[in-house]
């Protein structure tokens, strides 16, 4: 009967069309501050621990924390009293457990206590052992200890309403420029995989209650993708068929994030804006940091390390320190089962002794972007060593940036648009983990109306690009190819005449994007994956049948070049992976991204040739777009390619 139920979802979602929308289509952008003043600029800073964790006695288990003498460890047991949910023997929370294996973790089959809170909090997991399965890497890694905590830090910045310059952005305020000065925008970035703006609305709720009269136009979130923290989006729970979520963990992930923007918000100073940036070119300690991952083509990085610091006019005392850089920092071996914000950790505490104030890192354009072995300073080192020794040299970076810099006269002033845009689904697999239950991804049919997961076809999210001084700032929803940032037209594949799938290139965010400092901010509001160029998207569907059908099946295609080396350098590295297209939401999304980033910075690209082939438009119908727009079968290709 299962079986049956089975094969009936999968022929209902094969017929489902990927629609072929125009992304252009949908609401206006959203100015919510432009203009210029005198300021000043008002800032604040906090963090606030959101470690799963409690110290255990001491003859309850081991202590898997750091010794309290080694310079660089934080205290790791969170014991705030807000957490009133189950904490297992490990200190670890999740509900309790008999160990009958004894291997220090929960096992399927293992018995358990049902949690009241977590059931009432998700009814959906009565009968499901509910703790912390880490997120990244492969499923079932149920965590059983802590190296170092995890962290919301959120930075608060205001538009002085005594300065210049004009204030709007409520939905569908479109491009007007009327309203009140004062934008205040919460910034929170989190040590977690990826962060979900449908958590918004609980985070806003939480806030009211904690600082009732606080105003605060726009949250963003961001997250710092440790792939050592609990899963928060479901792809990594027991099974690839059941989720990792845990929603108790989450609620209370909500409320410190409410909590982080009220402290944030009453520190509120007036400060100086300092930038700063470095690159192996300069700074060589950062060289061989960056690979790709799969030796992925082309073998290009977005080797910029930039700064941000926000400094007390009053005092001189420092706010905050923004680091961004692109590359995944996870230097854990997969099958650790510790609690960690990995290298960012040592690279925070590095910078906050020395500058004092909060130290916040956020991930730039990392698609396809790991780290390597090949840096000079960490060669050799392995484990946790090797793991802070990246972290202090990133802060290393960052402070040599910092030193090079000087205060920016024009940085008093925060400028801010935004966009929601409504992306078609080719990759069907986020439509399937919704209708199990695995992610929380809400579908919309069109740019209109949301509806349950068998019926909507594209996902939203919410983009925003803003600027302070000679400071600008893009945020996208996912791990983006760098190539996508600084121009595919410049970057893409040598032998891309043999394996272009006919996708025009996606136009630079970078070169639209003005100022002197470039900030990319991925992971922020939404994580919908990897964002590929669409001439090198290829994914799985139902043999050989693009544009329709169920897009994608758990497993890599094969490049149609993978004989070739991808690095003339190495010559024995013939295989090129497009493992990052399984776990990217579209085909449609480098597209989407791009182009949206690029009219938020004012570049009209109405008139390119490629526009609508970029937006997907291929529909006679304003509301409901052709299911078959672009249906083609090919039988000489074992892959295939949803366009």
């Amino acid at each position: 009967m299962a079986a049956h139920l089975g094969i009936a979802v999968l022929v209902v979602l094969y017929f489902t069309p990927a629609p072929a929308l125009g992304l252009g289509q949908g609401p206006p952008a959203v100015v919510w501050a432009t203009g210029a003043a005198e300021g000043p600029l008002l800032a604040g800073a906090s963090k606030v621990n959101i470690t799963p964790y409690t110290e255990p006695g001491a003859t309850s288990g081991p202590r898997t924390s750091s010794p309290a003498s080694d310079p660089i460890s934080n205290p790791v047991s969170n014991d705030d009293p807000d957490w009133t949910g189950p904490v297992t023997l490990s200190g670890v929370w999740g509900e309790i457990y008999g160990d009958a294996n004894g291997n220090g973790r929960y096992d399927e089959g293992e018995a358990f206590t049902d949690d009241p809170a977590s059931t009432a909090a998700d009814p959906g997991s009565a009968g499901r052992w509910d703790g912390i399965y880490l997120a990244g890497y492969d499923a079932d890694r149920v965590a059983t200890g802590v190296v170092d905590p995890l962290w919301v830090r959120t930075i608060v910045l205001r538009n002085s309403p005594a300065g210049g310059g004009e204030t709007g952005g409520s939905p569908g305020a479109g491009d007007s420029n009327a309203g009140q000065p004062g934008l205040t925008v919460a910034w929170a970035t989190l040590d977690l995989i990826g962060v979900n703006s449908t958590r918004l609305p609980r985070v806003r709720a939480y806030l009211a209650e904690i600082a009732p009269g606080l105003d605060v136009d726009v949250i963003l979130l961001t997250a710092t993708h440790t792939h050592q923290g609990p899963d928060t989006v479901g792809l990594w729970g027991p099974t690839l068929f059941e989720t990792g979520r845990w929603e108790l963990y989450l609620d209370y992930v909500d409320r410190k994030v409410a909590e982080s923007i009220a402290l944030a918000a009453a520190r509120l100073t007036e400060v100086e804006v300092t930038y700063g940036m470095v690159d192996p070119a300069g700074y060589p300690d950062l060289s061989g940091l960056q690979g790709r991952m799969g030796n992925r083509t082309p073998v290009f990085f977005d080797e910029e390390l930039r700064v941000m610091g926000l400094a007390g006019r009053a005092a001189g005392t420092q706010v905050a320190t923004l680091v961004n850089w692109g590359a995944h920092v996870e230097s854990f071996p997969r099958e650790s089962s510790l609690i960690s914000s990995d290298a960012v950790d040592a690279m925070r505490l590095a910078i906050e002794e020395e500058l004092g104030g909060v130290a916040v890192f956020t991930p730039a354009d990392t698609g396809a972007v790991v780290l390597r072995k090949d840096n000079p300073v960490t060669l050799g080192t392995e484990g946790l060593e090797r793991t802070r020794a990246i972290g202090r040299l990133l802060a290393e970076g960052a402070l040599a940036a910092l030193r090079a810099g000087s205060p920016d006269p024009g940085a008093t002033f925060l400028e801010m648009r935004s966009k929601d845009i409504y992306i078609p689904l080719t990759n069907q697999s986020f439509r399937l983990g919704g209708i199990l239950g695995i992610i929380d991804v809400p579908l919309y049919v069109a740019d209109r109306w949301q509806a349950g997961s068998f019926l909507g076809s594209s996902v939203k999210t919410t983009m925003y690009a803003f600027r302070l001084g000679e400071g600008t700032f893009t945020t996208v929803p996912g791990e983006l190819f760098p190539e996508i940032n600084f121009g595919v037209d410049r970057h893409h594949r040598e032998d891309m005449a043999d394996v272009t799938t006919g996708r025009p290139f996606e136009p630079s965010i970078r070169d639209a994007q003005p100022g002197t400092y470039k900030f990319l901010i991925g992971y922020t509001q939404d994580l919908l994956g990897y964002v590929v160029p669409a001439y090198d998207y290829r994914i799985y569907g139902l043999p050989f049948v693009s544009g329709v059908g169920l897009g994608a099946l758990m497993g890599e295609v094969p490049d149609p070049n993978a004989a070739v080396p991808p690095d003339p350098s190495r010559p024995d590295a013939l295989y090129k992976e497009h493992y990052h297209e399984i776990t990217s939401a579209s085909s449609y999304l480098g597209p989407a991204v791009a182009t949206t980033a690029a009219g938020l910075w004012g570049q009209d690209l109405t008139r390119d040739p490629s526009y609508r082939e970029w937006l997907g438009s291929r529909s006679a119908l304003f509301l409901l777009p052709n299911p078959f727009a672009h249906l083609h079968l090919d039988f000489e290709d074992p892959w295939v390619e949803h366009q």
